[in-house]
């Protein structure tokens, strides 16, 4: 399935804010630019700071974490354009952060073990490995009693990596499998779950992740999608909006702390359910299977 992609904010509010196309809820513009979405920083937090670290006699702040070329560069033997050509890198490249310029401008980078040298920050955007090998199992049962609670289970998989057209990254594909019970009906579903790879928000490390529903819509030109904002580096995952209002409400809650990315897509797909409104139940217990598999 053919992806286009922006990484540019304003572009994204813009999308968010319009119907989502049916076969997909990524952005699908053709001709706008990719802009790199730089951090003010890369640290988890199970690392251990380092005051500086020095690369080719230049002293840096440290950075880690892998980032992908987005258009052929040099690589310098110093934070300059004046300084020597070392050695060049195509698009598409994948490079670990060694260390940073104070002014974010030029990231020292190594490639399999050996430490190149200095590229310009803009051509450098930071990715992630979204697939989990493992598939894992979940459940969620909603806090209110009597007939309008609701039990449901889970299972994510993992599918495939999708290039995104017009970039030089992916999202991991997951098939999310739910069977949901109530006083008022029982439903066997499917709904797709991707996360990018590279950030989609400028200037922050701000991942999405987007749960797609078809059961509930009319399955083709509309169906439900609930976004979230995933920051890998803080765990901090954020709501960001729904496809179809009628179909589900902002939860009370909509910033949520993660430990890691399978943590991530759990609660994304539990935060979903949550937000589903009776409307939204009527219709998955009317349309869906309700037979086991």
């Amino acid at each position: 399935m053919k992806k286009f992609f922006t990484i540019t904010a304003l572009v994204l509010v813009g999308f968010f804010a319009q119907p989502l196309a049916a076969q997909h809820s990524v952005a699908k513009i053709k001709n706008a630019p990719i802009e790199v979405a730089m951090p003010e920083t890369i640290k988890t937090p199970e690392q251990t700071p380092i005051a500086t670290v020095t690369v080719r006699g230049v002293e840096l702040e440290p950075l880690s974490g892998v980032y992908v070329v987005t258009r052929d560069v040099n690589v310098r033997g110093g934070p300059d354009t004046s300084t020597k050509r070392v050695a060049g890198l195509k698009a598409g490249e994948r490079v670990r952060a060694i260390g940073k310029t104070a002014k974010n401008s030029w990231i020292a980078v190594s490639k399999d073990g050996e430490t190149l040298g200095f590229v310009f920050a803009k051509m450098l955007m930071p990715v992630i490995n979204g697939a989990l090998d493992e598939q894992f199992l979940g459940s969620y049962s909603s806090p209110n009693k009597g007939n309008d609670s609701v039990a449901c289970d889970y299972r994510l998989r993992f599918e495939r990596k999708t290039k995104v057209e017009g970039a030089n990254f992916q999202t991991a594909d997951y098939e999310v499998r739910l069977r949901c019970a109530s006083s008022k009906g029982a439903a066997s579903f499917y709904g797709q779950m991707f996360l990018t790879e590279a950030p989609v928000v400028e200037r922050n490390t701000l991942y999405l992740i987007s749960l797609d529903v078809r059961s509930i819509g009319d399955g083709i030109e509309e169906f439900l999608t609930t976004r979230y904002y995933y920051d890998p580096n803080s765990g901090k995952m954020t709501f960001n909006g729904h496809s179809l209002p009628r179909f589900a409400n902002p939860p009370k809650s909509q910033e949520f702390q993660t430990k890691s990315i399978k943590d991530a897509l759990q609660q994304a797909v539990e935060a979903s359910i949550a937000s589903w409104t009776p409307k939204a139940w009527e219709t998955l217990f009317t349309k869906t299977d309700t037979g086991s598999e």
